[in-house]
C-alpha cells in the first residue's frame, strides 16, 4: 500500500470522491481514506490503482505519491521537506520540476512561486546529481494548498481536460438539447461500477453519451430508445467515434 493523493476538479462537491471510490471498487482495489480536504483526498491504496483512475475518471485531475502533508506555513513546510528522503524517488542524473497549485482562496499568504523555489532547493540539497528542468523534467513534484494544508508528492498522472470537451454534445454529428455532457456521463458509468469488457445496457440511450463513455473504459455497449430518431442519431454519434455497438428502436408497446 502507498500513500496517495488525488486532486479533483471543482465542478461538484460530492461526485468526484464518490466516482473515485466507485473506480477502486469496480477495479478490485482495496483502499483506506486517510483525509478528505477541499478538492483533495488522501488515500492509502496500491500505486497501480492510479492507472485505473487515470483511464476512467472524469473528475480526478491529477494523482500523486504523497511524500508529506503539513500545515501551510513556511516553517512547517521547510521542516517537512528537510525530513523527507527525496533520494527514494529521484535518482542521480534525473531532472525535476516543482509545481504548486492553490485550491480556491486557501493559504493566500503563501506565494506559490516562492514555495516552488524553496522546495526545489530542498530537493536539490537532499539528492545527488540531480538538476532542475522546468520545460521537460524527468519527474514533477506536485503540491496542493487546500484547507490550511500543503499536500506534497511526486506526480503520477494528470488528466488533460480537453479529452472530454472534444466529445461535448455539440461536437457530435447528432445533437439534442437534453444530451448529457461527456464528463457527467463518464461519472455515471463509473458510479455503476462497470467493469472492463462488461456489457452495459442503456435503456434510454438518447444521443449515446453514456454508451460512448462506457466504451472508452473498455465496456461493450447496447442501447435502446423509444424514439427512432434518437436511435438513428445515437448510431451516427457512435459511428463517428468508431465505437462498436448495438442499438434498437423500442416501441411504447414493447414490440
Amino acid at each position: 500500500m502507498a500513500n496517495l493523493f488525488f486532486l479533483f476538479s471543482g465542478e461538484n462537491e460530492t461526485l468526484p470522491l464518490a466516482e473515485l471510490k466507485a473506480i477502486f471498487e469496480a477495479e478490485g482495489y482495496s483502499y483506506t481514506t486517510a483525509e478528505k480536504l477541499d478538492q483533495v483526498v488522501r488515500i492509502e491504496a496500491t500505486r497501480n490503482s492510479v492507472k485505473a483512475v487515470h483511464l476512467r475518471s472524469a473528475y480526478t485531475m491529477a494523482s500523486a505519491l504523497e511524500l508529506f502533508s503539513c500545515m501551510a506555513q513556511d516553517q512547517a513546510i521547510i521542516q517537512a521537506a528537510v525530513s523527507t528522503d527525496f533520494k527514494n524517488v529521484l535518482k542521480e542524473g534525473e531532472s525535476f520540476a516543482v509545481r504548486i497549485k492553490r485550491v480556491k482562496a486557501y493559504s493566500t499568504k503563501n506565494d506559490t512561486m516562492n514555495l516552488e523555489k524553496i522546495l526545489g532547493k530542498q530537493i536539490l540539497e537532499g539528492t545527488s546529481g540531480t538538476k532542475v528542468n522546468l520545460e521537460m523534467p524527468d519527474k514533477t513534484f506536485f503540491g496542493v494548498l487546500t484547507s490550511g494544508k500543503l499536500v506534497f508528492g511526486l506526480k503520477l498522472t494528470e488528466i488533460i481536460p480537453r479529452t472530454f470537451s472534444e466529445r461535448r454534445p455539440r461536437k457530435k454529428p447528432f445533437f439534442h438539447p437534453s444530451a448529457m455532457p461527456s464528463k457527467l456521463a463518464r461519472c455515471m458509468v463509473n458510479l455503476s461500477r462497470a467493469k472492463f469488457d462488461e456489457l452495459i445496457l442503456d435503456p434510454f440511450c438518447g444521443t449515446g453519451s453514456a454508451m460512448i463513455e462506457a466504451s472508452f473504459i473498455g465496456c461493450r455497449v447496447l442501447g435502446l430508445d423509444v424514439q427512432r430518431g434518437m436511435v438513428l442519431g445515437c448510431r451516427n454519434n457512435l459511428r463517428h467515434l468508431d465505437i462498436p455497438h448495438v442499438s434498437y428502436h423500442r416501441t411504447p408497446s414493447g414490440n
